[in-house]
């Protein structure tokens, strides 16, 4: 809206009849005049207000290339520190490579620790196996005559738990599979009621022994990996201080990574790029320290060597110019790694190459190589390794359903009890209100 307000000399209206006998000149100027200074000063109000805007932008910009200095400046010092720690830390690496070794290093070593060597470099992969390296551990307390294989009428394969066994020259792992097994026994009869004690456990035992004692099982399961940790630290295959200094670095490296991931939500503006760059720069550096530092010992490295080395040798004998190979009876020595390894069928398909015999049952059972026949003819080491798995699995799913059900429970009791309180408060109030 514009409002116009015109001052003229008093004989242009001369045939105007409305007027009003009083002299607003001196008024109107009065109020022009205040008016223009009120809007002067409104627009110098303005104008300062602009101008300390303009400045408090200024310092901003000054006090964060002032911090963005220093945020540079310490970056630059860590990735100058970590280029030289890694420039400094030199990997443990084999004192000899080998490309084939024949021999097991080491005839004492159970499934599991084997395992735990060959398993080392990639974190988790012991775990992600387990249910191959528990199949071997049982292969292997065949060997050890702790259990044995018996095929039902329907043709699965039951293992049958020898009482008579002596324990104490049982390897630990071995021990904690043969109590499992035990227990599998002991809760299969006190399901089926019978008088008769059998002594045989079939695989859908395990897998429902597992869903019911869920707890047990993997506990048992679980703790293989700290027992073959233990035994490769005794044999000063493992340091638990050098694990600690890569656990040091995964712990920087995941502290920068989530700076970047911070600084990048924030958005450029807050967080600019010499912030985040830098910090993403850190962290793989320190993902490389910990490649550096996330080893066996030397000892360690050269056992891990010999394994690998074995793993490539079953996995390719058959090809090999060898004028030996080993003995048949050997290979079920070997088959208990290689079911660890996860290689199981390969060499089984290279020994019916080998062995023609493999195939000829009356041979392999008067000769007692009942496991490696069963392996070979009913693919044994697949359905344990399989069933294994699926008994793992089961725990697991069981675990997590009854974490699940508890939480529902507890936040359904907190409800109810509100609810309860709140019932309780408005009857006091009610009572007392009927008292008044």
């Amino acid at each position: 809206m514009v409002e116009v307000r015109m001052v003229a000399l008093e004989p242009i209206f001369t045939q105007n009849t409305n007027t009003v006998d009083i002299n607003k000149f001196e008024t109107i100027i009065a109020e022009e005049t205040k008016w223009a200074d009120d809007a002067n000063k409104e627009r110098e109000r303005i104008k300062k207000k602009q101008e300390e805007q303009e400045e408090l932008f200024k310092k901003i910009v000054i006090c964060m290339a002032v911090v963005g200095l220093g945020i540079a400046t310490f970056f630059i010092s860590k990735i100058v520190k970590y280029i030289k720690e890694i420039k400094k830390t030199k990997k443990i690496m084999p004192e000899q490579e080998l490309e084939y070794f024949r021999e097991i290093p080491d005839e004492e070593v159970t499934a599991a620790e084997a395992a735990y060597l060959y398993y080392f470099d990639k974190k988790s992969a012991f775990k992600s196996n387990i249910s191959k390296i528990v199949s071997a551990t049982i292969l292997n307390l065949g060997l050890k005559k702790a259990v044995s294989f018996e095929k039902d009428q329907k043709g699965n394969i039951d293992i049958v738990i020898n009482k008579e066994i002596d324990i104490t020259k049982l390897q630990v792992e071995e021990k904690k599979i043969y109590y499992l097994l035990t227990e599998v026994k002991k809760w299969k009869n006190k399901k089926s009621k019978t008088e008769e004690e059998n002594n045989q456990v079939s695989m859908k035992d395990i897998e429902k022994y597992a869903k019911n004692n869920d707890k047990t099982f993997l506990s048992d399961i679980d703790g293989i990996e700290g027992t073959a940790q233990s035994a490769n630290k005794m044999k000063q295959n493992y340091s638990r201080e050098q694990i600690e200094i890569a656990t040091k670095w995964e712990n920087k490296r995941t502290a920068y990574y989530v700076v970047a991931f911070v600084c990048i939500c924030l958005g450029v503006m807050v967080a600019p790029l010499f912030a985040i760059i830098p910090s993403i720069i850190c962290g793989i550096l320190c993902q490389k320290l910990v490649n550096k530092t996330r080893t066996l010992t030397q000892k360690g490295v050269n056992e891990q060597e010999k394994w690998k080395a074995l793993k490539r040798y079953m996995e390719n004998f058959s090809l090999l110019n060898e004028r030996e190979v080993p003995e048949l009876v050997l290979w079920e020595k070997y088959l208990v790694y290689a079911t660890a390894f996860g290689i199981a069928d390969k060499v089984l398909s290279q020994l019916k190459i080998k062995y023609p015999e493999l195939m000829d049952e009356n041979y392999m059972m008067s000769n007692g190589y009942m496991y490696i026949y069963l392996m070979n003819r009913y693919n044994f080491e697949r359905t344990l390794t399989s069933s294994m798995q699926k008994a793992y699995s089961a725990g697991l799913a069981e675990k997590a359903s009854r974490e699940m059900a508890s939480s529902h429970s507890s936040s359904g009791f907190r409800r109810w009890r509100w609810l309860f309180r709140r019932w309780r408060l408005r009857r006091r109030s009610e009572a007392g209100m009927g008292g008044r």
